[in-house]
């Protein structure tokens, strides 16, 4: 079937298409990599003559520029893809590491935007989005997702790059209620999406593109539906050989089995250019890699395969890496502030001792006062200018002061001379124990005044990354699940990408080194990778395969997660 156009139209057409860099002229054009494309320029005679032409559709779309300025032929799935999507069908794209997914996805919104689908956002009233910009909005859970998108966006679509809760326009909401048992009013803080179905988003939003959706819940999903009433079109992205979501139901399962679902399996050769993608798709090949061959696969500044140099066991393998990792940031080889490091585990050689060395070390190097901050039985150790995790977001403590409405056991004086473990420097680490009197007043407090004992010893006010938005951190809960954002668990790291990447296995992570988790954390390192590990691990890791099964449907069993009642509810 193919589209008719007038001559005018065409000419605008190739305009907009060479400013975006989606084609180019002749002489511009690379001398290699593939096949020349059908001209779509017309002389001055043929410009007098011809009245109407008839583009095919397939070959409007064929061709796309990469990074690099290399003329890209698009194979079957994807433009089975683009097609789709330009049609207004809603679809799953899914494909691994340098299968084509971000050049697909950038084809799909030109052909939306040249097809006039896309419509152009008018009078959105969207303090996140811009007006005279594509209806189309891309959006992900995290924020250096969205950061990656934004890379591959030409800048007319960049400010409608966006995430989840921005699009939401998530705000924090403060209610007081009413204590059913002592009748006492108080204060609590959540989160809410105010864009809802009393305040939808304008219907002029024509499409949605979900970055990275096995990371979003189903519930986060409903959030997306309830406030988009007008039904837009809805295109997932995803990649079904990362680890499966971990915290319950996630919407990329349930799309799949729904929707039409296109796999990319073609591995372009400019991206095997890259060590890092190569080294994913020979994890993924199930071929292990052995010791021996780590020398062959460094790259310098782009890949280190660096094994342990004996066998330590694991308290002592984490303050080995622990004094690496300082001494890198010393060398300026490891930039905390924007680089990461992976591990499997939380506790025991794992992220929570990691980020306590790192944040250390820092708050060492800047002069910084640390703070002991009490929340229920918990202690913990800040200082202004740590980088935390907040609600799963990016964001920096920028101050620490005591929280007057608590009334819990005393917490140490702010020291530069304390450490991250409760210690002074100079001694050995350890357990701050409550006084008799501090016990007798804590536990009065809890059976007097159960509010007071939800507070934490201090307020912490961070900033939020993403937002800019300064929030205060003093309840015992919300205290309790802040992070230090310096380490992560793989599992933590999924939807994220960093420049650079530090990869952190040891025997004892070996209950938890798989297949995916090895895929999952090579990938999320952008320009430069640094694994240190066993000589074996990666032999081991590779042949242990965590998602059974090959066929697309049986993959998307796991990425469903559990089923959740309330998405039968969701309209299609």
């Amino acid at each position: 079937m193919t589209q008719t156009i007038s001559k005018e139209r065409l000419a605008s057409l190739i305009a907009n298409m060479k400013q975006k860099g989606l084609i180019q002229s002749e002489a511009s054009r690379p001398a290699s990599g593939g096949s020349t494309p059908p001209s779509n320029q017309l002389d001055s005679n043929e410009q007098n003559n011809v009245e109407i032409i008839e583009i095919n559709p397939i070959d409007q779309w064929k061709y796309s520029i990469d990074k690099y300025g290399n003329r890209i032929e698009l194979n079957d799935e994807q433009i089975q893809a683009v097609r789709l999507a330009e049609s207004g069908e809603s679809l799953v794209l899914i494909g691994a590491a340098g299968s084509g997914k971000t050049t697909t996805t950038r084809q799909i919104i030109s052909a939306l935007i040249h097809s006039g689908r896309a419509g152009v956002m008018r009078d959105t009233k969207h303090k996140y989005l811009a007006d005279e910009t594509p209806g189309i909005v891309s959006v992900a859970y995290t924020r250096r997702a969205v950061a990656n998108m934004q890379r591959s966006q030409s800048e007319d679509m960049k400010a409608n790059v966006v995430t989840i809760h921005k699009f939401l326009q998530y705000e924090p909401v403060y209610e007081t209620v009413i204590d059913p048992e002592t009748g006492s009013e108080r204060s609590i803080m959540r989160f809410q999406a105010t864009r809802n179905a009393f305040n939808p988003i304008p219907p002029c939003v024509k499409t949605i593109i979900i970055e990275e959706a096995s990371m979003v819940s189903v519930e986060l999903y409903q959030e997306i539906l309830n406030a988009c009433p007008h039904n837009p079109q809805f295109i997932f992205l995803g990649d079904i050989q990362q680890l499966p979501p971990v915290f319950g139901s996630a919407i990329l399962g349930f799309k799949m089995l729904e929707l039409p679902t296109i796999e990319l399996v073609q591995i372009y050769r400019q991206a095997l250019e890259s060590p890092i993608i190569r080294l994913a798709h020979r994890i993924l090949s199930g071929n292990p890699l052995p010791s021996s061959e780590f020398g062959d696969w460094k790259t310098p500044e782009q890949l280190t395969l660096h094994p342990w140099k004996k066998k330590l066991d694991a308290d002592l393998g984490c303050l080995t890496a622990a004094k690496f990792f300082t001494m890198a940031i010393d060398a300026g080889k490891y930039d905390p502030e924007n680089d990461m490091i992976l591990c499997p585990f939380n506790k025991s050689f794992g992220t929570d001792e990691l980020n306590k060395h790192i944040a250390q070390h820092l708050a060492h190097k800047r002069g910084a006062v640390v703070w002991e901050v009490i929340a229920g039985f918990n202690k913990y150790y800040y200082s202004v200018g740590d980088k935390v995790l907040v609600e799963k977001e990016d964001a920096t403590i920028i101050d620490i002061f005591p929280n007057p409405e608590y009334t819990g056991a005393r917490a140490m004086a702010p020291s530069k001379t304390l450490d991250y473990w409760g210690a002074e420097q100079g001694t050995a680490h350890h357990i701050e124990e409550m006084s008799d009197d501090e016990i007798d007043a804590f536990l009065e407090s809890m059976s007097t005044d159960e509010e007071r004992v939800k507070q934490c010893s201090h307020t912490i006010k961070v900033q939020m990354a993403d937002t800019g938005k300064v929030l205060d951190v003093k309840t015992a809960s919300d205290v309790n699940a802040m992070l230090l954002g310096y380490c992560l668990t793989v599992h933590k790291s999924q939807g994220s990408e960093w420049r650079k990447v530090f990869l952190v296995l040891h025997q004892s992570h070996a209950t938890m080194i798989q297949r995916e988790l090895l895929y999952t954390a090579v990938t999320r390192a952008r320009e430069e990778l640094y694994v240190i590990c066993e000589p074996n691990t990666f032999e081991k890791g590779i042949t242990s395969q965590r998602i059974k099964g090959n066929a697309l449907k049986e993959k998307a069993e796991f990425f469903k997660g559990k089923v959740d009642a309330g998405y039968l509810e969701e309209r299609k």
